[in-house]
């Protein structure tokens, strides 16, 4: 018997170097396979991280420190985790992220063991860039070439990721490629089917980070060339290739515009974007969300720092 483990975790950030420096775990989700077979067997552990989540982090997961307050320590299901991933092969997607993850979790407790003790790790990006040369590797991409359904997926999720993760290995590494390629030059494979009757849940997206994410994008579109004029009469234009509700005027600094002027010009941009893609609830829901972070982070910097009020 071959047991896996397709497992994923969303945390409240990550240093600048990609290690997990002071952030914490706050999802894990596992998956089960046997034999080459989901079983439906998974688990799927919320976590208080004793730490504010990122705002970076949470526009991707959408897991606010509010969901998190009543939550376990990860002391407190730590056994729960090892029990389930010991002696199996972990698939992870980008291995050495939640590895390092889980491993200062390990060390928090003072644990003499590291992931690698627990159970095999096999890094599905590693064997992803081996059976897919030329292509991008990433779920998103993976799920394209191996036809698996991931509508379900709006935003990041522990569960619903690794969920996904077994499906797009089982297509990965469901039988020989074809030697043939399309016009297109894609991939051509054994395609995984879905059992069926099998579908996988669709993630809500509550209204505070359904405004948190248009505002991010609101700031990234801003400086994003979709359009470059050649025509100096004719502005050149900003915004998102996702959607084109995010288009808008490249402002670019002049040469000798004052940074705060240039600043000002941006900020008011932000603001008439704003105006035009959040309704007056959306932007309630956005302040107090960036009121409450801001008290965290101070509170957080008093803990770290040894601060007294």
């Amino acid at each position: 018997m071959i047991r896996q483990v397709a497992l994923d975790t969303e945390t409240t950030g990550k240093s600048d170097d990609g290690t997990p420096g002071e952030h914490r775990i706050i999802e894990v989700g596992c998956v089960e396979i046997i034999d080459r077979k989901l079983t439906g067997r998974q688990l799927q552990l919320y976590i208080n991280p004793e730490r504010p989540v990122d705002e970076e982090a949470f526009n991707v997961h959408g897991i606010s420190n509010e969901f998190l307050q009543d939550k376990p320590l990860f002391k407190d299901v730590a056994n729960q985790l090892i029990d389930f991933i010991r002696g199996s092969e972990l698939l992870i997607h980008n291995a050495k992220f939640d590895v390092g993850f889980m491993d200062k979790e390990w060390m928090l407790l003072g644990m003499d063991e590291t992931t690698k003790d627990m159970a095999t790790v096999v890094d599905t990006v590693a064997l992803a860039m081996k059976l897919c040369p030329g292509h991008q590797v990433n779920l998103d991409n993976l799920c394209n070439l191996y036809d698996v359904d991931r509508s379900a997926r709006t935003m990041h999720g522990a569960l619903l990721d690794a969920q996904i993760l077994a499906e797009v290995y089982l297509a990965m590494t469901g039988g020989q490629r074809s030697l043939e390629f399309s016009e297109e030059g894609s991939v051509n494979s054994v395609r995984f089917v879905r059992p069926n009757g099998v579908t996988l849940p669709l993630m809500a997206v509550d209204e505070t980070a359904k405004a948190v994410h248009i505002d991010k994008m609101i700031s990234l579109s801003q400086g994003k060339c979709i359009s470059k004029s050649s025509d100096e009469n004719v502005p050149s234009r900003a915004g998102s290739n996702w959607s084109d509700e995010y288009d808008m005027e490249l402002l670019v600094k002049g040469e000798e515009e004052d940074k705060k002027v240039f600043k000002k010009r941006l900020s008011e941009q932000k603001s008439m974007m704003s105006d035009k893609l959040l309704s007056d609830e959306q932007k309630s829901l956005l302040k107090e969300y960036q009121d409450k972070e801001k008290v965290a982070y101070e509170k957080w910097l008093d803990a770290v720092l040894g601060r007294k009020k």
